[in-house]
């Protein structure tokens, strides 16, 4: 094709998300018809071996590549309770996907990157690209993950010991980004965990500073993190290593990249006692001045676990979020009003939706009730509601791809088809496997292959 021919394509791709015109997110059947019907000849001339009519459907696949490259390459915006993408509402379903970067289910072939000590192992290219596809299948809009981010305190981490970078850490988050990129997805990637898993978190920082605690001591000292100034300038020292590394598939660094969404502070933190919420706001504004200072386009939402109501006038964060185990409508509905009251946005960053909590029988309110909540959020003119994502997704086991991944801390597989917000597409062949956890409250994990799904409320 002429360079001509090209750029007169892209003007008309590109005329359509103009103002005015039909906006790349409205119905493109439409779009040959309208504003843009005077196009229909001129593709016709560049193209005169095309022997089938150019109908309104036919006409809209032209414009289709660009429209979906303009979208890749815009940034998701928050105005007010909403966020944008190129001036139309974004609303994300979506999944945790929180092996990315780093795994601890897989022992991979002798000789490959693996850290005993935790099981943990480089996921594969592969495995990576096929959690995207199932995703982009089940209707998915964002990921959610924390080893893309949370990379600490272990031979195969980003940063294994303090001010030291393994650059070989970055391969899989490369690829992961690249792929949620080509995919469509929008990636939330928290930066820092407030427990002591094998990816990492809070307690290597301490530890990295003489304050030898872990998640088990449940000691004050952990309040450290977030007011020591010498260990606040460490952790600020990561976030910019991990924000300005350059992808080479994309030739952007992370700050840059419009694939990730947003940037969570943490996942889950709290103070010395579960739940507690005993973030300070000052060092929340910090880090999310911070994180906005490297990438200005970047959306911020607070990784304390819960609203805590301090934090919501801080004007460097747009998001606030909470995680359900087991399903809460009330908790959810109170959430969302005081993220309304605010003007901001409301995120559901985890949900058990299997509705047991791991238990035999139901825990907590229904799956169908607690997106009942999200549902009459989203008829509301102030509506805050963004965008949720369950907990969680595995793909199939690497090299036999016939194997579901076990979980390292699952028991006895269990088979069931997915109800309410989660359908198995009837021309796809069995059920997906449901494994229940053992010793962790959450509980159960959705592992993929063969299965859709349909995010209640448009999220």
């Amino acid at each position: 094709m002429s360079i001509s021919k090209l750029s007169l394509l892209a003007l008309v791709s590109a005329a359509a998300a103009l103002p005015g015109g039909n906006s790349w997110t409205s119905s493109l059947s439409s779009w040959g018809t309208g504003t843009f019907a005077p196009f229909k000849p001129i593709i016709s001339s560049l193209f005169p071996q095309l022997g089938a009519p150019l109908t309104p459907e036919i006409l809209a696949t032209f414009a289709q590549p660009t429209l979906t490259n303009i979208a890749r390459n815009s940034y998701v915006t928050r105005k007010g309770s909403k966020l944008l993408l190129n001036g139309e509402r974004y609303v994300g379903g979506g999944a945790n996907v929180y092996w990315l970067g780093l795994d601890e289910n897989v022992i991979p072939p002798a000789g490959e990157p693996f850290y005993e000590p935790f099981k943990a192992s480089y996921p594969t290219l592969g495995r990576i690209t096929e959690v995207m596809n199932t995703l982009v299948t089940m209707g998915a809009k964002t990921i959610r993950s924390q080893t893309l981010g949370v990379s600490t305190g272990n031979p195969l981490s980003i940063m294994p010991t303090l001010g030291v970078v393994n650059e070989e850490a970055f391969a899989t988050i490369d690829w992961a980004v690249f792929q949620a990129r080509q995919h469509g997805l929008r990636i939330i990637i928290p930066l820092t965990d407030a427990f002591d898993y094998y990816h990492g978190g809070r307690f290597n920082f301490l530890r990295w500073r003489g304050i030898n605690i872990t998640q088990n001591d449940a000691s004050p000292l952990v309040q450290e993190f977030f007011t020591n100034r010498q260990i606040i300038n460490d952790f600020k020292n990561y976030i910019r290593i991990h924000m300005t590394h350059k992808n080479p598939y994309t030739g952007l660094t992370y700050a840059q990249d419009p694939t990730i969404l947003a940037y969570e502070t943490g996942n889950e933190l709290y103070g010395n006692v579960w739940g507690d919420m005993n973030v300070p706001r000052a060092w929340v504004q910090e880090i999310a001045k911070y994180i906005k200072t490297l990438g200005p386009h970047k959306l911020v939402l607070d990784g304390t676990y819960g609203i805590n109501a301090t934090h919501l006038d801080i004007p460097e964060v747009d998001i606030y979020s909470d995680h359900f185990y087991p399903l809460d409508t009330k908790k959810l509905s109170a959430g969302i009003e005081k993220v309304r009251g605010a003007g901001k946005v409301y995120w559901s960053g985890e949900y058990d939706w299997t509705g047991l909590n791991g238990k035999e029988t139901p825990q907590g309110d229904s799956l169908e009730s607690w997106f009942a909540v999200i549902e009459a959020d989203q008829k509301r003119a102030d509506s805050v509601v963004a965008g949720d994502a369950f907990w969680s997704l595995f793909m199939h086991n690497v090299p036999d791809c016939q194997l579901r991944e076990p979980h390292r801390r699952l028991h006895t597989a269990v088979q069931q088809p997915l109800e309410l917000g989660l359908h198995r597409r009837a021309d796809q062949p069995g059920a997906p496997a449901l494994l229940p956890h053992a010793g962790d409250r959450r509980r159960r994990v959705l592992a993929g292959g063969g299965v859709s799904a349909e995010f209640r409320a448009g999220v």
